[in-house]
Parts: structure tokens; sequence; C-alpha cells
């Protein structure tokens, strides 16, 4: 069916619309049987408002998405890294539509059947369906919507034509609900005129000032004592600085897979083997196709660019058919193979005409390009035939010429008939693009060049290795079972002790390859005197090249964390609050009838620096880093009058205005302010709203237990 394949032409952007709201037409049971859903709790991938998920419900959804985005993209199979984006995007679709269904039922927000046939094919079409059925002209064809309605009515339920409509109906109701309730909060926002002016006007004033700043680091910590009640009292205090996402934590040992000395001594004995029947071929290149590990390299090389010097130095002295090695680079035992020897230019400027295949039919591409070829032999000029003909517009503009280019740069057969062409020669080459006409217009001198058959193979370990070092793990943790036990074996054994810091959607622990199974153990569990298991209920996880026993050392809970937890960090905030008490003391003291800061510096033996353009919405000041009191201090003071000590993050600070200036705040001025303020708000209401209802929805994930 045409819409089909219209719409697979448009993916990109219908897999926009998609990703906002691809699968709620099979939403419905699912997120409304919440209340039956609880009867297995071992099956709950998430909780939202007190009710509960079910991962067969969520996997039905996936598996739905997937086959739609196969159908979209015309692919049997989806790469793994879109199959864990496709998985994310399905889940947060959910809890997005389990919140804000709930909002829009409440609020009695909701798109009539009217409404829809308007967004659809009424005078307010929805910009999805123009998208998908606009014309050359740009105007939507409502004939053909019609038609295509038609269709998929008559069509069967299930079919991939009528999936795709109600997908794209249930995305754009669900867009509509989402302005009207987005539309519904920027309403009620409102910025009294009064407080935009005195914003404006704040904004509007810029100053210069001198000021001096005492750090923090001048005094010593050892000089300041901080008492336990002193934290208790900050602690309690201050929770809200202490508030904690969820985390967990691990530490662990790797048993490295790394090949043994027997391994480099097979590996080199395999090549060698190999050098009497190199030495005897004759297909040089589907020898190297066969048995060596990298693909041939038809690339050649002058001397100087073999970045092996004794490889570099036989290349050019030997003889076709003559083999250098076995030699090791790279963790790869490799010989090389003279296979040819050429005068070739470093690079060549050509032009080309591309006929592109018409349905894949490449022997009317080349037929094509060689009647081309016979017209410029009878004399056709090139720039000509090449701007009539060339599927390569951007070239063919300026009469196929591509310029200069070196050898590689571009796709190999056209490498190949270019360097091998001489001046002016024509020729027609057939690459993945299409047939190519290709003429090159100059050259640089030919130097000797050199080609290399080379057979190499890297260095693995052997499956005697990869048993030797998994002995080594699965022993490990059978006499290390319990933490204590693990910790002093780590020492004895001097082995080293890896830290990760998790979260439930961690996905990689850096330096081991595909680990979320080590994740999912450690959320998993509570226990953290033992060994985390794998799901095969093994102490031992395998991951690339490494083998790994690891234990569960702390977790933290969503919430406040503990004092305990956070006693440095108090400690730190209280010395520093005592220091700027003693720093304000001792300027206030300094400072008391000075007539100018200069004289406080020179008291205080501190330089006088100054900053320049400072205004109310300042983020920074230059050379002195965030300081936002001390911003608000320089916006509200006085020209020429010294402030008072103003404690600041770095340390205490005392500034006088130099200049002052102001723009105009015209009744215009602050319109355009307030409209700049109001456009602000409303970009955030679009994601903040959301958020504040879902943080009250107080969704929990629980992923973890199956992905």
């Amino acid at each position: 069916m045409a819409t089909l394949q219209k719409i697979r032409n448009r993916g990109v952007f219908i897999g926009i619309i998609i990703g906002g709201a691809l699968l709620a037409f099979i939403a419905g049971d699912a997120l409304k049987s919440g209340g039956s859903i609880l009867a297995n709790s071992r099956n709950e991938m998430a909780e939202i408002a007190g009710e509960s998920i079910n991962i067969r419900d969520f996997q039905n959804r996936f598996n739905h998405s997937l086959e739609v985005n196969k159908l979209m993209s015309g692919q049997n199979s989806i790469p793994s890294e879109q199959v864990e984006r496709l998985r994310e995007q399905v889940y947060q679709q959910m809890v997005q539509e389990f919140v804000m269904n709930r909002e829009y039922d409440e609020l009695g927000i909701s798109v009539t059947s009217e409404e829809l046939f308007d967004m659809v094919q009424g005078r307010n079409i929805d910009p999805t369906i123009r998208q998908l059925f606009q014309n050359e002209n740009g105007m939507v064809d409502k004939d053909q919507v019609v038609a295509t309605l038609k269709q998929l009515i008559a069509a069967p339920n299930g079919t991939p034509q009528k999936a795709y409509w109600l997908n794209i109906e249930e995305s754009i109701i669900t867009q509509r609900n989402l302005a009207k309730y987005n539309t519904l909060v920027q309403k009620g926002l409102y910025m009294p005129n009064a407080l935009v002016k005195d914003m404006a006007a704040k904004g509007s004033k810029k100053v210069d000032f001198n000021y001096i700043v005492k750090s923090y680091n001048l005094i010593s910590d050892s000089t300041i004592t901080v008492s336990e009640s002193e934290i208790r009292d900050y602690y309690n205090k201050h929770e809200d600085l202490f508030k904690q996402a969820e985390s967990r934590k691990i530490d662990y040992v790797s048993f490295d897979v790394v090949p043994s000395t027997e391994d480099y001594k097979e590996t080199e004995k395999w090549v060698v083997d190999l050098k009497e029947d190199f030495t005897k071929e004759v297909n040089d290149i589907q020898f190297v196709e066969l048995n060596a590990d990298n693909d041939f390299n038809a690339y050649y090389f002058k001397e100087g660019e073999i970045t092996n010097s004794e490889l570099n130095a036989f290349a050019f002295s030997a003889n076709k058919g003559d083999i250098f090695g076995p030699y090791f680079e790279n963790e790869m035992y490799q010989m090389a193979k003279l296979h040819d020897v050429k005068m070739l230019p470093d690079s060549v400027a050509a032009r080309h005409i591309l006929i592109r295949p018409i349905n894949g039919d490449f022997k009317s591409a080349e037929a094509k390009a060689d009647s081309l070829k016979a017209l410029l032999a009878k004399g056709s000029e090139f720039a000509s035939l090449a701007k009539e003909n060339s599927a390569d517009q951007g070239s063919a503009v300026n009469g196929g010429d591509l310029g200069w280019f070196t050898q590689g740069k571009m796709v190999q057969p056209f490498n190949d008939a270019a360097f091998s062409s001489n001046k002016n020669e024509v020729k027609v080459v057939l690459t993945q693009f299409g047939a190519h006409v290709i003429q090159v217009t100059n050259m640089s001198t030919p130097v000797k060049k050199v080609q290399l058959a080379i057979v190499d193979r890297k260095v693995e370990a052997s499956q005697k290795t990869i048993q030797t070092a998994y002995a080594k793990a699965r022993t490990f943790a059978g006499k290390n079972i319990e933490k204590d036990a693990f910790a002093k074996a780590i020492t004895a054994e001097n082995l080293s002790r890896r830290t990760a810091n998790l979260k439930r959607e961690t996905k990689l622990i850096p330096g081991l390859e595909n680990s979320r199974d080590l994740v999912r153990a450690a959320y998993n569990t509570e226990d953290m005197e033992s060994v985390l298991l794998n799901g095969d209920n093994s102490a031992v996880f395998e991951f690339g090249d490494k083998f790994v026993v690891a234990f569960l050392t702390d977790i933290k809970e969503e919430g406040i964390a503990s004092i305990q937890e956070k006693v440095s960090e108090i400690k730190r905030a209280i010395r520093q609050d005592k220091k700027a008490e003693l720093i304000i003391a001792d300027m206030a003291k300094n400072s008391a009838g000075a007539q100018s800061l200069l004289s406080v510096a020179q008291k205080e033996n501190l330089e006088l620096k100054n900053a320049t353009g400072i205004s109310f919405q300042s983020f920074q000041i230059p050379g002195a880093g965030i300081e936002p009191k001390v911003i608000s201090t320089a916006s509200l003071l006085g020209k020429g009058k010294i402030s008072s000590p103003v404690k600041g993050n770095q340390g205490v600070y005392m500034l006088v205005i130099t200049n002052e200036n102001s723009d105009e705040v015209s009744d215009v001025t602050v319109e355009a302010f307030k409209s700049r303020l109001e456009q602000g708000y409303q970009y955030r209401t679009n994601y903040q709203a959301f958020q504040a209802l879902k943080d009250n929805a107080n969704v929990i994930d629980k992923r973890y237990k199956f992905y």
C-alpha cells in the first residue's frame, strides 16, 4: 500500500511523533488493571501512585514497538543499542501516560471524535497528518486522506497499515491532550507588572567596583574546633542539603584473561607453518582473505610510509614474491609478501559522471556510462555531459570536477581506476554508488610504490588459558565467600580491589564489558556480607576477557543521608562559618573609619582588585568566580560607599562602587522583558509540570529485576 511506503519514507519524522506517544492504543488494560496486577509482586517492574505495572504488560508493549520499528525501517532485526533506547522509550511512555491520564481525567481534558475529525481532515489539520499527505504544492490532499482512511477501515485488524494508522491517531490525540494541559498551566502563570519593572530596572543597572577578598584558606583548619553538638545542630537545620539519590556500591576483583607464553608460541608457530604455502601461492589476495585476521590492504606505499623500518627497507629492495617475517607487531604475528610494485602518483585530479542504477539495475547504468564514454570519444564535451547526466550534483555543477585527491580517499574500485589511468584517459568503473565515467585530468609525478600482502594472526588466549583464569576466580570466590575473608584475601594475594558506584539504571561499569548483570545482582540483594551471585547462582561473573568476584558494600536509599555519612562535609561547612566570623570581625575592626578601600587593603595586606560591568543578573565575577552575595551587594550599594564585610563562597569580601550606569527602562523595555520572562516560564512549564506530577506519583522503578 502506498501509505505504508510513504510512512516508511518519512520514518524519521514519524519516529519522533511515535516516540512521544506510540503505543497508547494497547495501553488501556495494562494501565487500568493496577489493582489486579498486585497479586504477583515478582512480576512487578514499576509502581506508580501505589499501583503496580506488570512486566508482561510492559513486554507486550515493547514487543509491539519493536515490530513497528522493524516495519518502519524495513529491517528484520534492530541493533542492540537501538533496542535499549526503545526499551527506555517505552518505559518512559508508560510512566507519562499513567501520570498524565490521571490528571486529564481529574481536569476533564479529552479529545472528542469531532475534534479528531477536524485534526485529520477538517480545517485544522494536525502537523503530523499535514506532513504525511501534503502534495507537491505543500497543500494537504484531503481526497488522499479520505481514500486512505477508507482503505484502512476495510483492512483486517492487525495489518501493518492499520497498526500504523492507529498509532498515528493515538499519538496526535496524546499530543493534543498534552498541549491542552500545558496551555492550562501556562494560563495560570502571572507576572505582576511591579515585579517585572523592578527586575528590569535592576537588570539594566551595571556597576564597576573595586574589592578585596580574604580567603578562608588563610586560616588553618587545625585552629578551628567543631563539637559533636555543633555537627548535630547543623545537620538538623540543613537537612535539605543532604538529600541523596539511591545508589549502591560494590567492591570487586577481576581475574583477567591474558594470553600465556604458550599462546604466543602457538600463534607464532601457526604463522611460521603457513610460510611455505604463502611462498608458493599465486593468488596472494585470496590467500590473505582465507587465512589472515585482517583483509587484504590494496594500498600502495611509497618509501617511508611503512612504519616498521625493517619492513620498509625490505619492501623497497626485495623482488616480487619475496617474504618478510614472521615478525611481531601490535600484538600480532605477521609476515609480509611483496605483492606488486608500480610507478604511481601521490595524488591525481579527476572528474566523473555518476549514473545511479534504477531499482538496482547496474547493467543498465553501466550501459549508459559506456554510451557516454563513446560520445566523449567522438568529441563531446565532458563538462556538458556531466551537467546533463551525472547523479552527483555536487560535482556536476562543476562539470564533474572532483579536484585533487590522494590514494585511499575514494572507494576502492574508483581509487584503483583513477590511480592506474594515464592523463586524460577515460574509463568506466562500477562502485556501490553506480557506474562512473572517470577521466584523470592531472597527476603528480609518479614514484615507486609497493603493495604488500600481509598474513596476520592476533595472539589470543587459548581455551586452556581461559579455564585457568576462571579456575583462579572460582577458587578465590569459594574460599572468600564472606566479606571479611574477601577483604583479607585481596591484601594477602596482592590483588587490586576496585570500586564501582551504581544506579539502578547503570548499564555499564567502566572497564567491564556488558556488565549489566553485575548491576542487577547488586540490586537484587540486601546482603552485604556474602559474595554476589549471577543468574546461574555462581559467584563468578564473566565480562569479556575478565572474570569478576564482587561484594555489595554500601546501600544508599533515596532521601536524607545519615549524619555519619556527612560528618566531613558538615565539619567543613562549620569551619568555614567560623572562619568567616573571625575574618568579618577582623575586617570590621580594620575598616572602622576608613576613607578608602585601599587603606583597608593595606591594613589587611590584601590586593585591591576590580570588576566591571556587573549587574544584578550576572552569573559570576571574573577572577572571583560564582559569588551571588557579592553581586547582590554590588547591585544595591551606593556609589563611593564602602560595603560591610560580605561572606562569600571563597572568602570574605569588601567592595566600593567606582562607576555605575543604567539603560533607560521604558514601558516598551519592561514589556519586552516581561515577554521574555513569560516565554521562559512557558518553556519550563512543559517539563516541570510533568516532573512535579511524576514526583507526586512516587514512581518506583524496578526494571533492574528484569533488565
